[in-house]
């Protein structure tokens, strides 16, 4: 009699176990599928050529055309973070095993990014970019990366699923759609997103017909100037320089994870322009950057990878010339010689 009412009470044991054991997993399913639904939202860029970046504020990896399909996966203030995906060719891409990718954007000057195998052009990757590969189809392969924008440059799609807008090569330089108006210009169909350099990021879209003075004009871009109004208690006062940070090379090397992203504005010793070889694991490989003298010499040196776009003004740089450059920090101390590797922002 006992061993019988052992039995049933395991048995009943057994049970509520397997029932909490159910719980536990239709939950966790349950859980996973809301933050799915809460996090993996399709949105489209909707203004051209969006600078798209490792960190909030961080450095530049691509740009995305007006139209891409992206999705959502959580928003930050006035940053969102976001992953997309398209098709390059083979032959532009490497191999590589660095921060957890295993592709690499080898193509000099960059590659177009499509929307399917030889489809339109979505977006454009800056050399060295590091990718996570999808799959493959002939000469194609479809990679993807996680990484973050602006969020005012974000929109959701329309109810049916599709671009409110073609998607546009990032890579064509040409003059906003601006008419005539009088003495002064106004935007035409559609809007335009205002630029705070013509390499910059976006700062500002303008609907159409909003009135616009031209301050100059050049081959690609014209420099505007448009007037309107803001609630005045959302305006803060700041000065330029408290934006960056004072802080030394040494302090970096002691710390180098702590610093990551962090903006600096320096004056330092241009040495020379060097590329990175494969032992450098803080660079992809080739990757340009400056040796310089730290702003104290002291401190030794410091290294400073060099964007596509900054790369004819640093090699008309001349040996041990005093720069100023805007920079975010890499890391504090590389893995090969334990110097700080800064990305460059801007030269003045």
């Amino acid at each position: 009699m006992a061993d019988g009412v052992l039995s049933r009470k395991s048995k009943s044991t057994s049970i509520a176990r397997a029932a909490t054991t159910l719980s536990a997993v239709l939950m966790a399913f349950l859980c996973s599928s809301v933050a799915a639904g809460l996090h993996a939202q399709t949105h489209e860029i909707s203004v051209d050529n969006e600078t798209f970046r490792k960190t909030a504020d961080g450095r530049r990896l691509a740009d995305l055309g007006l139209g891409s399909r992206v999705d959502l996966v959580r928003a930050a203030g006035a940053w969102a973070e976001i992953s997309f995906s398209g098709w390059v060719p083979t032959s532009s891409l490497g191999t590589t095993t660095r921060d957890g990718h295993d592709r690499i954007v080898t193509r000099s000057g960059g590659q177009p990014l499509h929307d399917a195998p030889s489809g339109a052009v979505s977006g454009r990757l800056l050399t060295g970019l590091l990718l996570d590969h999808i799959g493959d189809r002939d000469s194609w392969t479809e990679v993807a990366r996680r990484g973050w924008v602006r969020m005012s440059s974000l929109r959701p799609l329309s109810a049916e699923g599709s671009f409110s807008r073609p998607v546009t090569a990032p890579d064509v330089e040409r003059p906003p759609a601006l008419v005539s108006s009088g003495r002064r210009l106004m935007v035409g169909e559609g809007e335009i997103g205002v630029r705070g350099a013509p390499d910059g990021d976006t700062v500002a879209v303008v609907m159409s017909g909003t009135p616009i003075t031209v301050v100059e004009r050049g081959n690609a871009w014209t420099r505007v100037r448009v007037e309107g109004w803001v609630p005045s208690d959302q305006l803060v006062t700041t000065d330029l320089d408290s934006a960056f940070v004072e802080i030394s090379a040494a302090t970096l090397r002691s710390s180098p994870d702590d610093y990551r992203g962090v903006r600096l504005r320096w004056n330092i010793q241009f040495v020379a322009l060097e590329r990175a070889e494969p032992e450098r694991t803080d660079f992809y490989e080739g990757e340009p950057f400056i040796l310089a003298r730290a702003p104290d010499p002291a401190d030794g040196f410091v290294y400073l990878t060099v964007p596509p776009e900054l790369l004819d003004a640093v090699e008309s740089l001349r040996p041990l010339e005093m720069i100023d450059i805007l920079a975010s920090v890499r890391t504090g101390r590389s893995s090969l010689m334990g110097v700080p590797v800064l990305d460059l922002l801007a030269l003045f």
